[in-house]
């Protein structure tokens, strides 16, 4: 039973009929029996809840926050994301694992002028064993471009539930990276979105556990070195920036200031600065209050790094948890890092508000890749302040 996708378009369709059936079975028997008020009663109540589940089906499909029964009920699996890629979409790892099925994909799916090319596939770290989906955009021109040419980097991270779906589902980051470059708003970029917990239906917030969970590891170490191997990924922390919203959030921040030698650029969404343990991520850190404060973003961005990093943060007006995060953070960024706020826009903890602000998120990165264009890690660039 856990193991039933229920974000396939027959679940979606059987709650849907069910509903509409238990709407025609309480209006045909209506007057009817004895006991009329407690049947209408129940009736009445088995329809509403089967709207709100058409409803949370329909939603959770476009989003894919639960891909499995099980993960709606808290059963992590490590083999659990195979559902959610197509069947054909390739498998690739650092070795070179997998680049056929890059060439085949993107011969079978050729886009249109202007628009970049989405590859879904599996991306298998050396180290730590994990094969977890990600979504590979590649800029328009991509393909005609000089070979020697190299792209920047950006890692899109999700919060939780989600999904790397999320961002193309349910905020279409494809096409805003399109628009976006076309308008010369952002540089051509790679784009990466990727999937941070190794058990699905677990929140690893991007971390190595004390459990032995490596979702840290995966994602400074394993992806940039599958991304490097298949795609022509620029190297240098200046190339490379990390992007989340809510819990992507935090591994945004966590992940720029534990690894300053891997990211030069954070983009918080609606995000939080302070490791959490709660019933999504079980105990993360089993007591071990070094590893905890070794993931606290509030006490990493006081310590020295080689490098400036620069800094995104977004709450919307309605949001205020996520506000009272930012306005607990922003303070602590001091030069040589960079700070860019925006917390003046209306909009709660949703994906509205989040694609609301792309824009703005793009034009920062733009700065952030102009700023560190053509120099190497031994030269960090400071931003100028936004127009």
């Amino acid at each position: 039973m856990s193991d039933i996708v229920i974000t396939s378009g027959w679940v979606v369709a059987v709650v849907i009929g069910l509903t509409v059936v238990a709407a025609v079975v309480t209006a045909k028997f209506w007057d009817r029996g004895r006991f009329r008020t407690v049947h209408r009663a129940i009736g009445l109540l088995v329809v509403q809840l089967l709207v709100l589940l058409s409803i949370g089906t329909v939603v959770n499909r476009g989003a894919n926050f639960y891909v499995t029964l099980g993960e709606l009920f808290g059963q992590g699996k490590e083999d659990g994301y195979a559902a959610s890629i197509p069947p054909q979409a390739p498998t690739l790892s650092a070795d070179g694992t997998g680049e056929d099925g890059v060439a085949r994909w993107i011969a079978d799916h050729p886009t249109k002028p202007g628009k970049g090319t989405v590859i879904p596939a599996m991306l298998t770290g050396a180290r730590t064993g994990y094969s977890l989906p990600a979504q590979i955009y590649l800029p328009a021109g991509y393909a005609s471009a000089p070979a020697t040419q190299k792209f920047p980097v950006v890692l899109f991270l999700a919060g939780y539930p989600g999904t790397h779906y999320s961002w193309s589902k349910s905020m279409g980051v494809p096409a805003a990276l399109d628009q976006a470059i076309s308008a010369k708003h952002l540089a051509p970029v790679i784009g990466v979105l990727a999937e941070h917990d190794p058990i699905r239906g677990r929140d690893s917030e991007c971390v190595d556990s004390a459990h032995g969970v490596r979702a840290d590891t995966y994602l400074t170490s394993d992806l940039p070195d599958v991304v490097s191997r298949h795609f022509r990924a620029a190297s240098g922390r200046q190339n490379w920036s990390v992007v989340g919203y809510s819990t992507g959030g935090f591994c945004a921040a966590n992940m720029a200031l534990r690894h300053p030698d891997k990211f030069s650029a954070a983009g918080v969404l609606s995000g939080y600065f302070r490791p959490i343990i709660d019933r999504s991520t079980g105990d993360l850190y089993k007591d071990d209050l070094n590893l905890r404060r070794a993931n606290d973003p509030r006490l990493l961005i006081g310590q020295r790094r080689p490098a400036p990093t620069h800094f995104f943060l977004f709450a919307g007006t309605g949001d205020r948890e996520a506000l009272k995060e930012l306005k607990a953070f922003a303070p602590l960024v001091h030069a040589p890092d960079t700070l860019q706020v925006v917390d003046d826009r209306p909009g709660g903890h949703n994906f509205a508000a989040w694609k609301g602000v792309l824009p703005d998120l793009f034009a920062w990165l733009n700065r952030t890749l102009t700023a560190g264009a053509g120099r190497d890690d031994k030269t960090p660039a400071r931003l100028s302040p936004p127009q």
